[in-house]
């Protein structure tokens, strides 16, 4: 349980002003949907000397590794953590899958930290890109 708690507080922190601008935010709702989504089995909690500070969701789907949820909290971001997470998944899975992709809304400056690691915009919505790269240039 502390592990979701974490995890949905992180998230809300750092989703909730960028969503906002897209969708009237509605607290109830939102945990709702959350706690539906939640899938403690593909969740890893990011920590460091005992310290929670962020966390990630992946899964794999066919020959495709699916970044669901990469957060890291605001005072620990632009510190290299995103970078080492990125790269453990991609040396972990990358004998597995062919390529990982993921969402991440427009207005989030995290898509071009997804681009320097290499993935590139494939698709996009009124409010999201969906980014892709190949897993061959990880090995």
């Amino acid at each position: 349980m502390a592990d979701y708690s974490f995890a949905y507080d992180l998230y809300v922190e750092t989703i909730k002003p960028l969503a906002s601008a897209w969708m009237v935010w509605v607290d109830k709702e939102q945990e709702a949907q959350f706690a539906r989504l939640w899938r403690p089995e593909d969740t890893r909690i990011i920590t460091l000397n005992g310290q929670d500070f962020g966390w990630v969701e992946f899964r794999q789907a066919g020959d495709e590794i699916f970044l669901k949820q990469l957060y890291i909290s605001p005072e620990h971001q632009r510190r290299g953590v995103g970078s080492r997470v990125i790269r453990w998944l991609l040396g972990e899975q990358y004998r597995t899958a062919k390529s990982m992709a993921l969402f991440v809304l427009k207005n989030n400056a995290a898509f071009r930290f997804y681009e320097r690691h290499d993935f590139e915009a494939v698709w996009e919505t009124h409010t999201t890109l969906v980014m892709r790269r190949g897993m061959v240039e990880a090995a």
